[in-house]
């Protein structure tokens, strides 16, 4: 191969690394404004692309709580109005990263997705007692791991804690409730 052949050769090559370079910038380019890629897509950092997946998902609405849960939170909620002059108000489902903070990041992350499944405000809306219904088949997988973690959590807080199981009676319910908020009442005993 001759000195002008490979000097030719060359000046293609560049040419053509240029040319690709070009156009794969370009690419990048329009992709990044008109058609992301699939990373970009999937980006739910971006406001814009929470607003594209939702407006082309489907939703349907379900239960905030399933039969067994709903009826514990009935008794509370029915405990709670029966004794309104405490100023006592009752959640479901609330997020415990909204109402617990923590200077850690790594501790706040830890508990910021979890929730409880009734919390028992005081009269100036400060979070006063979590509650947790433990189902049948609540401690399967890793279920007591992530309530030891909303426990310690709150308990740090000072948030006090009460569980109920699958197989507490309405009074039991009833009667643990008063107990743990400090209301005396002779007509429900100890169940």
């Amino acid at each position: 191969m001759s000195p002008t052949e490979k000097l030719l050769l060359v000046v293609v090559g560049i040419l053509l690394a240029i040319l690709i370079i070009d156009s794969f910038q370009r690419t990048r380019r329009s992709r990044k404004y008109y058609w992301p890629t699939f990373q970009q897509r999937h980006d739910l950092t971006d406001v814009g692309q929470q607003l594209h997946a939702v407006m082309t998902g489907s939703f349907e609405k379900q239960r905030l709580m399933n039969s067994a849960e709903y009826r514990v939170f009935a008794i509370v909620e029915r405990e709670i109005a029966a004794h309104t002059h405490r100023g006592y108000r009752v959640f479901a489902q609330t997020s415990l990263g909204e109402i617990l903070r923590s200077p850690n990041d790594d501790a706040f992350r830890s508990i910021n997705s979890k929730r409880v499944d009734i919390l028992i405000v005081d009269r100036n809306g400060w979070p006063y007692l979590a509650i947790e219904y433990q189902g049948e088949a609540h401690y399967m997988g890793t279920a007591a791991g992530r309530d030891a973690v909303k426990r310690e959590a709150l308990r740090k807080a000072g948030v006090r804690y009460l569980e109920f199981r699958a197989g507490d009676t309405d009074d039991h319910i009833r009667w643990r409730l008063r107990e743990e908020l400090g209301i005396k009442d002779a007509r429900l005993a100890k169940v």
